[in-house]
């Protein structure tokens, strides 16, 4: 509205400028004093109009000082435009522009406004109002009326608008407050499932991590139908049962999961559980394909849909047979110390400070420590006045010789608005004296009626354990240890999971020889010497069959011989690898010594069988192997098993690098360089690079850049470089310009002695276990 009057003022003086006086036939124009009170009346009203607007925003006498001012306006333009009819429109719309008030109060101002501006300029200066100098008295009437039928139709319409309005907010205010009441149930009930959301969240955690080791995990894996019929299984299924996949597809996963030996309760508890869709963790004895007999861990564990429907099972089978012993013990151990923290006991409470210690709440732990059931402690104002019997307080219960001390100490942290916690000595039920110890707050109304909310421990079986601290200690001791052979027992699966991909394709190779091997034509050629026994001499000299023996068994001796090569040379792989293998196991085994055997290496015999543990994906992924070693690289000493752990190691990340990269020419270059102090082994690849914001952090336990590592490789690798005196480094220039990393090691065997501590210490994660 204030727009709107500012823009009419400059109408007004357009109008005084162009238009005033022009008659109706437009004969005349001169500049008028209207021009002047164009400027200064109209001024005048719009600057008073607008400034009540700002005054008064809010106030509804504001909406008929706008109905007036607007009225004056179409009247001073049609007395500017010299009574023209067309100007007389402006009046109607003045009335269309004040009913979207929708107050029909206004158009009536509006209305009355007009009509006595019509009727004194209708009657006394016709000329301003109608163009003409002399007209009839009643003229004024004729526009009047029209402008009363415009407002007759524009006050009902304003009055339903009014009314439609009103309902619109109405049922607006409606929605809001059902929305609201809403928003309280929302929340009433997001409290009491924060718990539950939270613990879903845990189990899907556990869930994913899960899918992601049996994809990769060497246990056996086997995904059965809702009936625990096989779908898929893993090469570790082949492994442990000695079963292939295909033998196994279609068969019920329980033919598999038991045999003569294993206890007949947990078999039925397996079979109950595949029978109701539950989930079951089992350790029993099992056979092999082969009649072997192993310990067996096996996890079944049921998939289901989002409705709850039973979809698959997941069976994970863990041979346990060498470390059950181990695992016993750790489980009893953890058994020992969950019972100790789960029997702490422990009463929990809400009471009043002043009204005769009443408690309105208290846990069942009451019992165990005063020896009377917690509903003796709880009373309402409604049984208090019924029964008047004053129940119980844990207060009455306090050693006479501590009682002021503890009701002084309670009600001084009341006081001060702070928690308050004290041990002092209580006689049960049996007159047997305990200790206590007592922690609390005020939750509610400190000053008058203060509403206590505090925790009561028996603290007694503390005091009586210091006395077996010492035992207690090194039990506890021993437990540490045990959990750090665990820790260490990831580096070490995952080390030789990089060397069983090699064993797998020098066995494969080897069973292909032996699957090719010439022994059917040797029977051929022994069926035709039988069949010539008589005269074989004078079959190879006069028939052409026969001249033809010689020299197939010559080739058949040249055969043979390059098979037995083959063979040889694959043995050889073979055996290297499993006494790395057994290498890695001795080092899990000896949890009291982390020291390898020393011995003089030459870097030709490394290389090669770090080369070789990798052999498979080199041949698969057609990887170019570059050897770099300088002449000058002397026989040096070290433990050489750490050492082809983190060469194997760094060439596999290599060979995954480029992998992913998918260069034209992938490329590994393994080099060997001396220093007077260091020996330099590195290993460098063209593949993917690594950022500079992760370069940092690659040797982390559970950091990797691969999409399926899990973080053990580097770590263990840099862990074993610092065991044996070594240091372990990486080095990129970026994301697609490969990595080259370099293990460092002392040159001679002086520095190697002095590098290396031959105290009990074992490196696990980030702590020593001493």
């Amino acid at each position: 509205m204030a727009r709107l009057m500012f823009g009419q003022w400059i109408l007004g003086i357009l109008f005084a400028l162009f238009w005033t006086p022009l008659t109706w036939i437009g004969s005349t124009s001169q500049v008028h004093i209207h021009v002047w009170g164009a400027i200064i009346a109209g001024g005048a009203l719009s600057g008073f109009t607008i400034l009540w607007l700002k005054t008064f925003p809010d106030a509804a006498h504001t909406r008929h000082v706008v109905a007036v001012a607007q009225m004056l306006w179409s009247a001073m333009l049609i007395h500017l435009s010299g009574g023209r009819i067309e100007t007389h429109f402006h009046v109607f719309a003045s009335l269309a522009i004040l009913s979207s008030y929708r107050d029909w109060k206004t158009l009536v101002t509006a209305t009355i406004t007009i009509g006595i501006d019509h009727f004194i300029r209708g009657v006394f200066y016709p000329l301003s109002v109608f163009g003409v100098a002399a007209e009839t008295p009643i003229r004024w009437l004729e526009h009047v009326s029209w402008v009363l039928f415009a407002v007759a139709y524009l006050v009902p319409s304003c009055r339903r608008h009014r009314s439609e309005f009103k309902e619109l907010c109405d049922r607006q205010t409606e929605l809001e407050i059902a929305k609201h009441t809403v928003d309280q149930q929302v929340d009433e009930r997001t409290q009491e499932l924060v718990q539950i959301n939270q613990l879903l969240r845990k189990k899907t955690n556990e869930a994913e991590k899960l899918a992601m080791v049996a994809r990769h995990t060497d246990n056996a894996v086997s995904i059965t139908d809702a009936q625990g019929k096989i779908e898929w299984s893993n090469e570790g299924f082949t492994r442990i049962t000695g079963y292939s996949a295909e033998e196994a597809l279609g068969r019920q996963i329980l033919d598999f999961l038991h045999c003569s030996e294993t206890k007949p309760e947990i078999v039925k508890t397996m079979r109950e559980a595949f029978r109701h869709g539950d989930g079951c963790n089992l350790e029993l004895v099992n056979r092999r394909k082969n009649g072997e007999l192993y310990w067996l861990a096996t996890e079944v564990r049921p998939i289901k849909t989002i409705r709850g429907d039973l979809n698959r099972f997941i069976v994970i089978d863990r041979d346990i047979s060498e470390r059950k012993n181990v695992e016993l013990s750790l489980a009893q151990a953890e058994q020992q110390l969950r019972s100790i923290f789960d029997n702490v006991p422990g009463a929990f409470y809400r009471r009043y400070l002043h009204r005769d210690d009443k408690s309105i709440f208290m846990s069942r732990w009451i019992e165990r420590i005063t020896g009377y059931p917690a509903d003796e402690f709880v009373v309402s104002d409604a049984s208090e006045s019924i029964c008047h019997i004053r129940r119980r307080s844990h207060l009455d219960f306090i050693h006479p010789e501590d009682d002021a001390r503890v009701r002084k100490h309670i009600e001084t942290s009341i006081q001060q608005r702070g928690e308050f916690s004290i041990e002092y000595r209580i006689v049960d039920k049996n007159e047997n004296i305990r200790w206590v110890w007592e922690r609390g707050k005020c939750v509610d109304n400190c000053d008058e009626d203060p509403l206590i909310d505090g925790t009561v421990f028996d603290i007694t079986e503390r005091i009586e354990a210091e006395q077996e601290n010492q035992k207690l200690h090194q039990e506890l001791l021993d437990v540490s240890r045990r959990a750090g052979m665990a820790e260490i027992a990831t580096g070490v699966l995952h080390n030789v999971g990089n060397i069983l991909n090699s064993v797998n394709v020098s066995a494969s190779i080897i069973r292909k020889q032996l699957e090719d091997s010439p022994i059917d034509k040797l029977e051929r050629i022994s069926g035709l010497i039988d069949e010539y026994e008589g005269d074989f001499f004078a079959f190879v000299k006069d028939e052409h069959r026969g001249r033809l023996v010689p020299e197939y068994l010559r080739r058949l001796k040249d055969s043979m011989q390059e098979g037995r090569l083959d063979m040889i040379t694959e043995f050889s792989d073979l055996v290297s690898n499993i006494d790395h293998i057994k290498a890695i196991i001795s080092v899990q085994q000896s949890t009291a010594k982390c020291s390898g055997l020393v011995q003089k290496l030459d870097v030709h015999d490394v290389f090669r069988d770090a080369i070789s543990a990798n052999k498979a994906s080199i041949q698969r992924d057609k990887i170019i192997i570059n050897q770099q070693i300088d002449e000058c690289v002397p026989v040096f000493v070290s433990d050489k098993h750490r050492i082809l752990q983190i060469l194997i190691n760094l060439i596999k990340n290599a060979i995954d690098s480029l992998r992913e990269s998918g260069v034209p020419s992938p490329t590994v270059t393994v080099t060997a360089t001396c220093t007077d102090e260091w020996m330099i082994l590195s290993v460098g690849d063209n593949g993917v690079g690594i950022p500079p914001e992760r370069l940092a952090r690659i040797f982390q336990h559970g950091f990797t850049t691969k999409k399926t590592g899990y973080g053990f490789g580097l770590h263990s690798s840099a862990n074993a470089a610092k065991e044996i005196g070594g240091v372990l480094t990486g080095f990129s220039d970026g994301v697609g310009c490969g990595a080259t990393f370099e293990l460092k090691l002392p040159s001679t065997e002086a520095s190697l002695n002095e590098s290396i501590d031959h105290e009990t210490i074992c490196i696990t994660g980030e702590r020593a276990y001493e």
